[in-house]
């Protein structure tokens, strides 16, 4: 098993590595890349909840914020429920970028998964999803759509 743990380890990596690369042409990094699937797919969010879905510091998530907001993609307003709290909402510069970059995911996932069976894919996404429980991350119950929806941000 030690041999599968430390594939997983350096193709995490390697994912990573070329989802950054992918993201580099349209000045976005991966985190902030996500942090705009979020919007989109949630609707307006304070900054603390992009912080705890990404698993980011606040001060990671501030500086985020800011150069999102420099940028135009996001408008960042003060929570009218409290006033501490920062809540960021998707331009539509930013839908447009987020667009961009699901085309650019679409073509990194079709790099990555050639040649990789349906059942192939059934397997590894079960298997990881119990990984993930057992490291103490929330395994989804969601449908495979959604489970979908998640790989293309």
């Amino acid at each position: 098993m030690k041999d599968v743990a430390i594939l997983l380890h350096e193709a995490s990596g390697l994912l990573r590595r070329r989802f950054e690369q992918a993201a580099r042409p349209e000045g976005l990094t991966l985190m902030q890349w996500r942090a705009l699937g979020l919007l989109d797919q949630q609707g307006p969010l304070r900054q603390v909840a992009i912080g705890e879905a990404l698993e980011a510091s606040p001060m990671t998530i501030s500086d985020l914020a800011d150069r999102l907001e420099s940028a135009g993609l996001v408008t960042r307003a003060t929570d009218p429920s409290d006033s501490r709290a920062k809540v960021l909402e998707l331009t539509e510069t930013g839908a447009t970028k987020l667009r961009t970059m699901r085309r650019i995911s679409e073509a990194v996932f079709a790099q990555v998964f050639a040649g990789v069976t349906e059942r192939e894919t059934a397997a590894l996404r079960q298997g990881l999803l119990k990984l993930k429980k057992n490291l103490g991350g929330a395994a989804p119950s969601a449908p495979e759509k959604d489970v979908q929806d998640e790989r293309e941000n």
